[in-house]
């Protein structure tokens, strides 16, 4: 081993055995039954369902097959339904191959005749000034308007290929409708009816937008995470009231890449990981993590490292979008991510990332006994932590000290359970309600060997809430010895 370079002094037991959430994104060379189960078996934890494509009767019948699957092969598979924002996209192309070329001169159109660049929806088009920058499919083509009137006329400043569907970004500008317009009411509503374990919101610019959300889930009668997307200038300006108001945080690096300059983004982005653990929220990071495996079956040293930094951040969970999507091999990215994810949690520095987060956790007992089961846990090189929750608090609160040892979440609630796997470090196991300490005991120790966690010899640390079904009171901690 190199001089100076060494792993930390708690490593994740279990050969293979990741902490870190793969999150991967459905689409045509995935919906079918077989991919799913491969990507399953390789490491997806969860399922993203991009309702910016396909129709809604697609994505009914994806995330039948997810649950048929996961529930015949018998491991936890929650989905993330990502609801579409106010979004330009590419909707029509002159030629075929979708190519532009330097100094080439453009008309883009809600209207297109022939020869013009279909853009849309109408609704979604900012008032644009001459000289503004629009980048198209993130950022891979770049124009600059030189006259604006019932069409937008600009010339391409930096060429490449676009294809039907591309985003559109115009930074530094937006449209001018509210939040919650048509289209996001129709998405929610078929949201609703599906009951996914997540949902994401494109494009939220503030606290408000949540707050409009949370409130249609409300008159629904139905509670579902809602994972903020962070993508504008907007969004990044006013984070800590989103952090707020949402239960989850995504960096989404694609629209955010061009929104700012791009120098910008690996600052913003460690920026918002950290902020995230301190507040004890889970964050994903997305956007081009393994881009080149779309085409290829090997991603390039660079996106490795990304990844490899993104944990090595804090990230709970990383993504992968159109390398599932529309990637030659899907299942083969996810197994790639998780042998990045295996590698790098090898050499995290645990005592380190334990000690910054001492004056992080909640205050009172709960916190403290939280934090008390990892330190414990890498003071005695415990196995695993067993964590009785009936909420998923008690489990999210552990995870939240970035342990270096695996959260068995023993939950008698099967939205629980899935619902916890976008929290770093967190297996759930779902079981009966136990009543007792003893019971407790006894059936951590029968899950972490069916798990192939212990051994005779090793150390468990157990921690549980109140017993009598109040939610969200840790109250409990043991070290629990394997005869």
């Amino acid at each position: 081993m190199m001089s100076g370079i060494h792993a930390g002094t708690a490593t994740p037991s279990g050969p293979g055995l990741r902490l870190t959430r793969i999150i991967a994104t459905i689409g045509p060379a995935s919906s079918d039954i077989g991919t799913i189960e491969g990507m399953i078996r390789a490491g997806m934890d969860i399922a993203r369902l991009n309702l910016s494509h396909g129709s809604l009767a697609e994505h009914q019948e994806i995330l039948s097959r997810i649950r048929l699957v996961s529930k015949e092969l018998g491991r936890q598979v929650a989905v993330m339904i990502d609801i579409p924002g106010p979004k330009l996209r590419v909707r029509s192309l002159p030629v075929p191959d979708g190519s532009l070329l330097p100094q080439e001169k453009v008309i883009l159109s809600a209207d297109p005749h022939d020869g013009e660049i279909g853009i849309g929806p109408a609704s979604y088009i900012p008032t644009v000034c001459e000289g503004d920058a629009i980048l198209l499919a993130d950022g891979a083509v770049l124009l600059k308007v030189t006259c604006v009137g019932e069409t937008i006329e600009a010339e391409v400043v930096s060429g490449g290929s676009i294809r039907q569907g591309a985003g559109v970004v115009i930074p530094g500008r937006r449209p001018d409708i509210p939040y919650a317009n048509d289209e996001l009411v129709q998405n929610l509503s078929f949201a609703v009816d599906l009951n996914p374990d997540f949902i994401a919101l494109s494009f939220v610019g503030s606290a408000a937008d949540i707050a409009v959300v949370r409130s249609f889930l409300s008159e629904k009668q139905v509670q579902i995470p809602l994972v903020a997307k962070i993508e504008t200038k907007y969004a990044v300006d006013l984070f800590d009231e989103i952090l707020e108001a949402a239960d989850g945080i995504m960096v989404a690096r694609g629209d955010l890449g061009v929104e700012l300059p791009i120098a910008y983004v690996p600052h913003v982005q460690k920026e918002i990981i950290r902020s995230c653990n301190k507040a004890g929220k889970p964050v994903i990071t997305a956007t081009e993590m393994l881009e080149s495996m779309v085409e290829h079956g090997r991603p390039t040293r660079a996106e490795v490292t990304d990844v490899a930094n993104a944990i090595a951040d804090g990230t709970d969970a990383t993504m992968l979008s159109a390398e599932t999507s529309i990637g030659k091999d899907p299942a083969r990215a996810v197994a790639m991510m998780a042998e990045i994810a295996c590698e790098t949690e090898r050499h995290l520095p645990y005592r380190q990332i334990l000690d910054e987060r001492r004056l992080w956790h909640e205050t009172g007992p709960s916190g403290i006994i939280s934090y008390s089961a990892c330190y414990l846990a890498n003071e005695l090189e415990s196995k695993a932590i067993v964590a009785f929750t009936r909420s998923g608090i008690t489990a999210e609160r552990v995870s939240r000290c970035r342990p270096g040892s695996p959260i068995l979440a023993i939950t008698p609630d099967e939205q629980i359970a899935r619902r916890l796997l976008i929290r770093w470090g967190v297996f759930p196991c779902i079981h009966a309600p136990i009543h007792t300490a003893d019971e407790l005991f006894f059936i951590s120790l029968e899950m972490a060997r069916e798990k192939e966690l212990i051994a005779s010899g090793d150390r468990l640390i157990i921690i549980a809430g109140n017993f009598a079904g109040v939610q969200g009171r840790t109250n409990m901690i043991k070290v629990q010895n394997v005869p």
